[in-house]
């Protein structure tokens, strides 16, 4: 007998679980202990969270006066920014589960009700997206409940909230993902999302630092108390689901009575958003889904120019190589959704200068100033570093895997997998040289660091960007997803983590090697001598070494993903 209702949503539901499991359950050794090391840095994560946000509360709950508005005012603050992330996260989760899934072919040729299909389809959503509530929402809302000092009872409140909190959103992104399909492509939407969180994140930033939040600690620099308590109180609107849900929290804090219209809005809420969510979907389903079957154009990768510009910077490589070159930038340039990520490197690169050059560097004062100010300027390539892991982590790390189930072409061609890897790792190789000199230099020299300084920083954001690309495609190999339906999640996985981990390691490693060097150079140029020769000695090694380092990070791990990624099986045998 089918199943049907309850029965009918395990039974879709229970493949993709089972799937993962035997995902795990299969897996080598290696990829387990790297699934176990990526749990742990989750959950070290997770109580550093729950740390910064008990002391960040319990400071603003300690100001004199004004504790018991700060504090309430920032729960406001963090549920409404959670909420409209969740919304956001929601719409762009919803046009994949709903639209672009691959296996939708399947599960629509089922005998399978609407209603069955949109809430499988609801909850698979709510998972996806709803990991930013887990990961970020609860030690937030934990660190509260430790400062305000309250019982068990809070935590009771927290778990009823959640329902709510992750299910509102879900059904305002399906119900917003379903409308602008019925108007516009859903590949297009979802590549124009992705476009407008890069943006978005930008906006924000700039927003923060306009509004200055850290003039709320202190309430002197307002001309009257009166203009201070009426800046932080301005409250969130009445009939909007985060007003109701800090509401909650707040009364659940302060133990007093829980209020019953917010509660009782927050139920009605809930259930009125999914049964208008099923509505609409149900209503307009058919004609989004074919509307989500229009196919990329490719004028910009058909560009006699790009032809062009492709074969002179593909020029030294052999034939093989070029051509697996230039068949990549294509596939990168046909997907907005590949290319619109530059955006965000973008502003990530202003972020950090906007950022660098906005710290307070009196606070080097004394006859060492010069010093420490060279010093400080020089230890800023650990942040340089990070963000040129973060960056090979999205492009570089997932290079292999972009192959996809057509990895059999590449692995039946007359190409050796070294010189495969290496064709891999060239089209990104030059802009993370430029975006590592660029953050280097740039950074040295807004922190008034001495020319020789800054040649240092340049050389070492040089040999880091081959050696964070070298880990970056080599991991990339040894642990590939061919089956991934969006890189992106690749770039996200337990194996992403350890790249990043061990990338930071390296950066970590070459900064240290060079700081005594570094301070030697510094204190020969303020005192105006030239070093002697075993002080010269004293620099070179340490250099060296570090140069060396970089050159074995670029080279083995491509040598070590070469062979594990020819010796694994075909994705589809």
């Amino acid at each position: 007998m089918a199943p049907t209702g309850l029965g009918m949503i395990r039974a879709l539901l229970e493949p993709r679980l089972r799937g993962q499991w035997n995902r795990f359950a299969r897996a080598s050794g290696l990829e387990k202990l790297t699934i176990s090391a990526f749990l742990m840095l989750a959950l070290f994560f997770w109580i550093g969270l729950f740390g910064l946000m008990v002391w960040l509360v319990s400071s603003f709950y300690g100001v004199e006066i004004f504790g018991p508005i700060l504090a309430p005012k920032l729960l406001e603050l963090l549920v409404l920014g959670l909420f409209m992330l969740l919304c956001f996260s929601n719409v762009v989760a919803a046009l994949s589960t709903y639209y672009l899934s691959d296996d939708l072919e399947l599960v629509l040729s089922l005998p399978v009700s609407r209603p069955v299909f949109f809430y499988t389809r609801f909850l698979d959503t709510v998972i996806q997206s709803s990991w930013m509530l887990i990961f970020f929402g609860v030690p937030v809302f934990a660190a509260y409940g430790q400062a305000f000092g309250v019982g068990a009872s809070y935590a009771l409140v927290v778990l009823l909230v959640l329902v709510p909190f992750a299910l509102v959103p879900a059904a305002i992104g399906v119900s917003i993902a379903s409308v602008l399909v019925r108007v516009f492509p859903a590949r297009k939407i979802r590549e124009a999302l992705v476009l407008l969180g890069v943006l978005a994140l930008i906006g924000l930033f700039v927003l923060l630092r306009f509004l200055r939040p850290e003039r709320f600690m202190n309430a002197e620099g307002f001309e009257s108390v009166a203009a201070y308590v009426d800046e932080i109180q301005a409250p969130l609107p009445l009939l909007t689901p985060p007003r109701w849900i800090s509401d909650v929290f707040i009364a659940a804090l302060t133990e007093t009575p829980m209020p019953a219209v917010q509660v009782g809005l927050l139920i009605c809420s809930t259930v009125g958003a999914v049964g208008v969510a099923r509505w609409i979907t149900t209503a307009i389903y058919d004609e989004g889904r074919t509307r989500s079957q229009e196919a990329r154009a490719a004028r910009l990768a058909r560009s006699g120019t790009l032809d062009r510009v492709l074969a002179i910077w593909s020029r030294p490589l052999n034939p093989t190589m070029r051509a697996m070159v230039v068949k990549d930038m294509k596939t990168f340039i046909r997907d907005p959704a590949q290319w619109s990520q530059v955006f965000l490197v973008a502003s990530i690169v202003v972020i950090v200068l906007a950022s660098a050059w906005a710290l307070p560097l009196d606070i080097f004062r004394g006859p060492y100033a010069t010093r420490y100010r060279n010093l400080f300027a020089y230890v800023s390539i650990l942040l340089v570093g990070f963000i040129m892991a973060a960056v090979a982590n999205r492009f570089q790390f997932t290079a292999v895997s972009a192959e996809g189930r057509a990895f059999w072409i590449a692995r039946t061609s007359p190409i050796q997998a070294r010189a495969f890897l290496w064709a891999k790792m060239y089209p990104s190789l030059i802009p993370m040289v430029l975006l590592g000199q660029t953050l280097a230099i740039c950074c040295t020299l807004i922190l008034g660091a001495g020319p020789i300084l800054v040649i240092v920083a340049s050389a070492t954001a040089f040999g880091l960007a081959f050696g964070i690309s070298g880990i970056a495609v080599g991991m990339g190999a040894i642990f590939p997803d061919f089956k991934a339906d969006n890189v992106a999640r690749v770039a996200s996985g337990p194996s992403a983590v350890m790249f990043m981990v061990i990338s930071l390691l390296l950066t970590l490693v070459v900064v240290v090697l060079n700081v005594m060097p570094v301070l030697s150079l510094i204190s020969a140029n303020l005192e105006q001598r030239s070093l002697s020769g075993s002080e010269w000695g004293f620099v070179v090694v340490p250099f060296a070494t570090s140069a060396v380092l970089c050159m074995m990070a670029t080279i083995l791990p491509l040598r070590i993903g070469a062979r594990h990624l020819w010796n694994r099986e075909l994705p589809n045998s």
